[in-house]
């Protein structure tokens, strides 16, 4: 059942996901979205524009999404109400049980959470994140214009990866009201400790944005970036 959704609900994501998520989208994968960073750092570095990239790290990103958030946002888009029944269906008495040195046990219900693994999984969390977090964050952020590009470069996420490209102190708090206001919304967490702020050409490393911690590189999506931008394999 679940395959047979995600199959119905794909054609309709380009339409509905924002063009920051680069995940779920046709034409979009992972490299266009490393792209997009290696080009910030380029440009910035070039033109030396201010940017900090600012990777978030949400705590057990699929796990903390709330049921009741999750229908509240299929009924928002418009969602037939036959396609909704089916999602809650396949939520209703949803239980699980822990193997621990062969030893089962009982189940353990779920109050919230979107199950990785399931076909459906990675939709349905790109569809939660981008109400809050990307949209509100793509029209709040000043941005970075990469060359001729016409779109500002402010937010990209892929999957629950996001990054930040901030060029300007007034966007920190900014940051942290669309934070906390998709905390409020989806029960999600961000993660202080995993998440990352890298200074490519800001200028003024004493600008706190929820207190997450500077570094000289940092990880995206399994690549390494610094200050120099990296050649891609």
């Amino acid at each position: 059942m679940s395959r047979i959704l995600a199959d119905r609900l794909n054609p309709w994501l380009t339409t509905l996901l924002y063009p920051s998520q680069h995940c779920g989208i046709r034409g979009q994968t992972v490299f266009e979205a490393l792209a997009t960073v290696r080009d910030a750092i380029a440009y910035a570095e070039y033109s030396r524009s201010k940017l900090c990239l600012l990777s978030l790290d949400f705590k057990e990103a699929f796990d903390y999404i709330t049921h009741s958030y999750l229908f509240n946002l299929l009924k928002t888009y418009g969602f037939s109400p036959r396609f909704q029944q089916r999602i809650r269906d396949m939520c209703k008495n949803a239980m699980s049980c822990i193997k621990i040195n062969g030893h089962i046990s009982n189940p353990v219900p779920f109050k919230c959470s979107i199950r990785q693994g399931c076909p459906l999984s990675m939709q349905l969390f790109a569809l939660c994140q981008i109400h809050y977090s990307l949209t509100t964050l793509e029209n709040m952020l000043t941005g970075i214009h990469i060359f001729r590009r016409p779109a500002k470069t402010a937010v990209l996420a892929y999957a629950d990866d996001v990054t930040l490209h901030v060029t300007s102190p007034q966007d920190t708090p900014r940051i942290k009201y669309a934070i906390e206001q998709y905390e409020a919304a989806s029960g999600a967490r961000i993660n202080i400790r995993k998440s990352r702020a890298m200074e490519v050409s800001f200028g003024d490393r004493s600008i706190n944005i929820k207190d997450i911690p500077y570094h000289t590189e940092m990880k995206i999506l399994g690549i390494n970036f610094t200050n120099s931008p990296p050649v891609l394999p």
